[in-house]
């Protein structure tokens, strides 16, 4: 990118709220770009996220983020140290980045989001947050939609969330989001021509044949328009062993400090204040992995927490299964080679069309393979399938495992459910919720197995919109 040499450190600095108070011309331009300027909100979602993890964590966060430039993508290495109320920001750009053109980037929706009411307006943008399709969909819309190419920042003003009724809350969801590559809602904002309409935003990443983030698809519909409804057959988790609050409460109190333990622990592992022992170096990788599995059970129970809620629905988009399942083994792979475990992927060329949400799918897959090679043996094979006929798509997943006996074929679907209870892998949520999810997108996951004999499971989606 020009004006932005490699080996150069480009430095900044950011406000305790948010605000770009200076900035060496590179950066700058990456804060143009995306719609900012200086003195206003850092607006680079890559950089703003790590900004405010850093200064609420108060530790320092090293790693290689990829930004959106004008012209094309840049890899960096950001050094994010808080000083007084702000934080201290430096920029250096890594060579060999592999930077991927905009003119060439092969947009691939992935699903509407769950949550989007029928009310409102749909936008797609692209990596650096430009409008790029609007769409009011039929719905009148008294204000001017935004113009092609306009950045987002630039038409919608972004508004901290309010905690409501004691729950903590991602004060800027969007930012989050973009910033891992994730779906995000709630993000109020308002209209920089109209201050007094005001919109929430929910959005869906969007990914291209190479699994690179090429945008977001997204619903603006007016704040407080919300709707909820009990999706058939399903019913909500309630009573006393279920609270909502409660649950909030746990997920920001468990994740902040997992958070911190695994900034600490990279901070060591990468040696950033200078050399140390192997010895130490080792301790801290190790922090980090058993901080971040941590983490992934926090993950489990914010999925058990969303597909509970009374109006939880999945999107219902065509995907195709063998080339998601080749993505769910590709994921696994190092894991299974660790253990010398070959995974038998579709072949090139073999399709099973589906009606259901990529994302969503692609979470089952990779908890039905990733179980598949935990259980197995070393020096085995497990074997991923794909199959259609007029009304149905399936993919079976078959391992050499020990096998599961008949009687507990429907309890290992339960809610914390192990039949191993020591084995120490896993939270027991991770058949549950696939199975509901499958469910939710009008399918089915079903299991074959007898003791010493292997598993075979298999899920099963509707080939068509019902």
């Amino acid at each position: 990118m020009k004006g932005f040499p490699p080996d150069a450190v480009i430095r900044g600095t950011v406000s305790a709220d948010g605000r770009l108070i200076t900035a060496d011309e590179p950066l700058l331009s990456l804060q143009r770009d995306a719609g900012g300027s200086m003195g206003s909100v850092l607006v680079v979602p890559s950089l703003a996220h790590l900004v405010r993890v850093a200064g609420r964590l108060g530790v320092t966060i090293a790693r290689s983020v990829i930004v959106g430039g004008r012209d094309q993508d840049i890899v960096l290495w950001v050094r994010i140290k808080p000083i007084g109320d702000g934080v201290e920001i430096a920029l250096v750009r890594q060579r060999d980045d592999a930077a991927v053109r905009h003119d060439k980037i092969d947009f691939v929706a992935i699903a509407a989001h769950a949550d989007m009411a029928r009310e409102g307006w749909s936008w797609q943008v692209d990596r650096q947050l430009q409008f790029r399709i609007v769409n009011s969909e039929g719905s009148v819309v008294d204000h001017a939609l935004p113009q092609i190419g306009e950045p987002l920042s630039a038409y919608f003003q972004l508004v901290d969330s309010t905690p409501a009724a004691g729950i903590p809350v991602d004060s800027l969801p969007l930012l989050t989001g973009v910033a891992g590559a994730r779906p995000f809602s709630g993000q109020r904002a308002l209209l920089r021509n109209d201050e007094t309409i005001v919109y929430s935003l929910a959005g869906l990443p969007m990914f291209d044949a190479r699994g690179r983030l090429t945008g977001y698809r997204g619903k603006a519909r007016p704040f407080g328009d919300e709707t909820a409804r009990q999706p058939p057959g399903e019913q909500p988790l309630d009573g006393p062993s279920y609270n909502p609050v409660f649950a909030s409460k746990l997920d920001h109190a468990l994740r902040q400090p997992l958070g911190r333990i695994v900034a600490h622990a990279n901070s060591i592992s990468g040696q950033l204040e200078g050399p140390l022992r192997s010895d130490y170096v080792a301790y801290a990788a190790d922090i980090a992995v058993a901080a971040r599995h941590l983490l992934e059970l926090v993950d489990d129970l914010a999925d058990l927490q969303a597909i509970e809620r009374p109006d939880f629905t999945a999107a219902r988009e065509r995907v195709d299964l063998a080339d998601l399942a080749c993505r769910a083994a590709g994921l696994l792979k190092m894991r299974a080679a660790d253990h010398n475990i070959a995974i038998e992927a579709p072949k090139n060329g073999e399709r099973a069309t589906a009606v259901a949400e990529y994302r969503r799918v692609l979470q089952i897959l990779v908890n039905l393979i990733g179980n598949a090679v935990r259980y197995s043996p070393d020096d085995s094979r497990v074997w991923v399938r794909v199959d259609e006929d007029e009304d149905m798509a399936s993919v079976i997943v078959a391992d050499q495992g020990r096998g599961i006996d008949p009687a507990d074929h429907e309890r290992i679907f339960a809610r914390f459910e192990r039949l191993i209870p020591d084995d120490g892998a896993g939270s027991g949520l991770g058949l549950y919720i696939s199975r509901r999810l499958a469910r939710a997108m009008g399918g089915e996951i079903s299991v074959e197995s007898a003791l010493g004999q292997g598993s075979r499971f298999k899920l099963t989606l509707p080939r068509h919109k019902g």
